[in-house]
């Protein structure tokens, strides 16, 4: 089962901040050289930026549970999470240091391995959630 990733106004924050960060050393550059070619440079940065932020990277994002794996997929990133190393699946509580397939601020951390994560942001959040579990309990060692 394929589920995307969900949306919210996550990228577009992130936009926004790089945009007034933009706009202010592109105006610092323009009142101290005179000249608009900062202006325009960094305008078409910060185009080709957001458009990959807010229209790219949420299309290509997407978790796609396998017959033995789940497969995490971000632009030409790949991360597969063998069932049989599943530890938990837990919402974030603020801000996250480490891999991210997210593209919203409210997600989830997926716990494999001994100390691995992965931050994931599906669609569907209860239906995710309930197959995660199903394929934990149905690979889990038995020892």
């Amino acid at each position: 089962m394929r589920f995307q990733s969900r949306k919210d106004g996550f990228l577009w924050a992130v936009s926004g901040f790089v945009f007034a960060i933009y706009a202010g050393v592109a105006f610092f550059i323009y009142f101290t050289e005179g000249d608009f070619s900062a202006v325009y440079g960094l305008t078409s940065i910060w185009l080709v930026l957001s458009v990959f932020m807010i229209w790219i990277l949420p299309k290509t994002t997407h978790y796609t549970f396998l017959a033995d794996h789940l497969l995490c997929q971000s632009m030409g990133f790949k991360k597969r999470i063998y069932y049989d190393t599943f530890n938990k699946l837990e919402p974030s509580n603020g801000l996250y240091a480490g891999w991210k397939m997210s593209t919203a601020w409210n997600c989830l951390i997926l716990r494999y391995n001994k100390y691995d994560e992965l931050l994931i942001s599906p669609q569907d959040e209860a239906a995710f959630t309930e197959l995660f579990e199903q394929k934990k309990a149905q690979f889990a060692k038995t020892n």
